[in-house]
């Protein structure tokens, strides 16, 4: 099948704004599975619920989504604050941790089914031409289009990761963060407040579903099962991009994207999802090889 350059390039722009969407849910993990040493796949299920309390903000209330925002970032951060305080409670080792996070995942599953209905439910329908009416780009690509809710995506990933990698790379409790994460104890010794700075790092991570959600609500038709949709996606960015790496996941998650909607112009889209975990195994099966090659390289130069 033949593929024109525009049609790739189309392909290539959307991959690379939805690769922006998942950026922005892969941010907590990175940041809770990098610094805390958490894998909270319950994060994923804050984004879808996220979604589903803004498209009842929008649809019932009339809220303005931006507004929405106001409520779920403030209490996403308490519930995040929540689930680690009961790590740091029950003392969970990294997989106990895991455990609890994949039962939270299953159980805001099954508890937005049957508050929200196992249905679809669309906002798109109720939103503002300017939300739905594709833009061209200007010259010299008039023939591509994106959506608004697209450069939605693109501005808050840009924001969030950026804010974000700034934070944690040139700030007082960044470092303090840097700190923990190489050594707690150590860093408690030396002054840290470990447990506040673990609950806030938390607490933000939540956050930011809260925004990702919004976003998702904006941008597809919701059903409680999304997040087993995103996982792939998600992880794979997450360990690409490096863990407690903003714009590493960022990047990754666009990089994925664009491979995996390139693959579905030449063939079967059912494999699409399956792109990302082959996209890891490669990262995975390459690294030693290139390590190898390198550190032989460099006994030769000394030898």
């Amino acid at each position: 099948m033949s593929v024109s350059s525009m049609a790739l390039a189309q392909t290539l722009l959307n991959g690379a704004l939805l690769g922006c969407l998942f950026g922005s849910i892969a941010l907590g993990l990175s940041v809770k599975w990098g610094h805390l040493g958490v894998a909270d796949f319950f994060h994923l299920s804050l984004t879808l619920l996220g979604a589903y309390v803004t498209y009842s903000l929008v649809s019932e209330q009339l809220w303005d989504p931006f507004l929405t925002l106001v409520v779920t970032v403030p209490a996403f951060f308490l519930i995040g604050v929540g689930v680690q305080w009961i790590f740091l409670a029950l003392k969970a080792e990294a997989f106990t941790a895991l455990l609890i996070t994949f039962a939270l995942f299953m159980v805001t599953e099954s508890a937005v089914s049957m508050i929200w209905s196992p249905d679809l439910l669309n906002l798109r329908p109720m939103l503002a031409d300017s939300f739905t009416t594709s833009l061209r780009l200007p010259e010299p690509l008039p023939q591509l289009a994106v959506q608004p809710v697209d450069l939605l995506a693109l501005v808050c990933a840009v924001v969030m990761v950026g804010v974000s990698a700034f934070a944690l790379g040139r700030t007082r409790s960044g470092r303090a963060v840097q700190a923990m994460r190489q050594d707690s104890e150590i860093a408690q010794t030396l002054g840290v407040r470990v447990v506040p700075l673990t609950l806030a790092v938390s607490g933000l991570a939540a956050s930011t579903a809260a925004v990702a959600g919004m976003v998702v609500a904006l941008r597809m038709p919701l059903s409680p099962s999304l997040p087993l949709q995103w996982i792939g996606a998600v992880v794979v960015a997450t360990m690409l991009g490096g863990l407690g790496r903003p714009v590493g996941a960022l990047v990754a998650a666009i990089v994925v994207m664009m491979i995996q909607n390139a693959w579905s112009l030449w063939f079967p889209p059912q494999w699409s999802p399956a792109v990302a975990f082959g996209v890891l195994f490669l990262f995975l099966a390459g690294g030693p090889a290139i390590r190898f090659v390198r550190e032989s390289m460099t006994a030769r130069r000394l030898a």
